[in-house]
């Protein structure tokens, strides 16, 4: 997990147990608002209630977001809006996925997000520390660490601003820059321009995924879980404890025991092969230039413009419907935008 190996770095590069090779960061980059941050962000994972969704979940949960964005790019609404008021259930939680498993699945469904890649683009781990104690804002900041990479503080986090009555406006979302990032990538040798690609694609890969925890969100309160099925699972083992204890790592001491790790149910998976299905029917179609479904026509008159009429009688015209397209509806359609998901008594 992601979120273990953040502990253990951050706690053993604060306690100066750490080596070059393990956290190149601290090592090369070090500043006092790296420290400050990373502070922050041990502090904050450690009090974080945590949520592993496995690349099922993931994926089920981003198909919601593909259904809900057209609509919201059509009203100019983020996609979180269409969700409605969403309360976080702790103040600080952490959420993580396999992103590669999600860059794959994405591009085997055809998710608009790939419509112009030739392959699956995206690798490693991403994680969502959603913190909601400041009264002025509510701070997001997304981890990420590609497959075979070491951990790397992110550039950026994002800010959503509250209104004067205290709710989040998401049309009001600021950006907090990392200078010690800054600094180390600058040190390193990368280029000012590169520099802002890097801090540019954070700040969007944060934005454009963030519909994932929250869909997360709405669907633990909703009366069946929207399809899904979390179980609570040992994060730090006992062993990992006594370990901890032996070699003086209270930064592992004092984290979260248990996770809930994410699974989905029956009925989210009925509606990812029903979703599924409809879109190669669509896909299936396109490429054929097929006519209609096989339907009923009337019997009527067709006038040409020289005078002449003919009676045309009833007849069927099309073709049969795709035998193994679904036809009872276990999830929501393409075209059925909207998600209401009704709170728990």
């Amino acid at each position: 997990m992601l979120y273990k190996d953040l502990i253990s770095t951050y706690g053993s590069s604060l306690a100066a147990k750490s080596a070059p090779r393990d956290d190149p960061v601290w090592h090369v980059g070090w500043s006092e608002e790296l420290q400050l941050f990373r502070e922050y962000a041990l502090g904050a994972l450690q009090l974080a209630k945590v949520y592993l969704l496995d690349h099922l979940a993931a994926t089920y949960a981003d198909t919601l977001h593909d259904a809900v964005q057209e609509k919201a790019e059509a009203i100019g609404v983020p996609a979180m809006d269409i969700l409605g008021e969403v309360k976080l259930p702790a103040k600080v939680t952490w959420v993580e996925l396999d992103y590669r498993a999600l860059a794959i699945a994405r591009f085997e469904r055809g998710s608009p997000t790939t419509a112009h890649d030739d392959k699956p683009i995206g690798s490693g781990l991403r994680g969502y520390l959603i913190d909601d104690r400041n009264d002025d804002h509510l701070r997001v900041t997304m981890f990420s660490r590609p497959e075979g990479s070491k951990i790397m503080d992110p550039i950026c986090a994002l800010l959503v601003n509250r209104t004067a009555e205290g709710q989040l406006d998401y049309n009001n979302v600021t950006e907090d820059l990392s200078q010690s990032m800054v600094n180390f990538r600058a040190r390193i040798g990368d280029s000012k321009k590169k520099i802002d690609a890097l801090r540019y694609l954070h700040r969007i890969d944060t934005g454009a995924d963030l519909f994932i925890p929250y869909a997360l969100f709405a669907m633990l309160v909703s009366p069946d879980l929207g399809g899904i099925i979390p179980a609570e699972t040992e994060t730090f083992t006992a062993k990992d404890a006594k370990t901890a204890r032996k070699f003086g790592k209270p930064w592992i001491l004092g984290a979260q025991k248990s996770h809930l790790t994410i699974r989905i149910g029956p009925q989210a998976a009925a509606h990812m092969r029903e979703r599924q299905a409809r879109l190669e029917f669509v896909r299936q179609a396109q490429s054929e230039r097929s006519g209609p479904v096989r339907h009923w026509v009337s019997e009527h008159e067709r006038r040409y413009r020289s005078g002449k009429v003919v009676l045309v009688k009833g007849h069927q015209r099309g073709r049969e419907p795709e035998p193994n397209l679904p036809t009872r509806v276990m999830g929501p359609r393409p075209d059925t935008l909207d998600f209401v998901y009704t709170l728990k008594d």
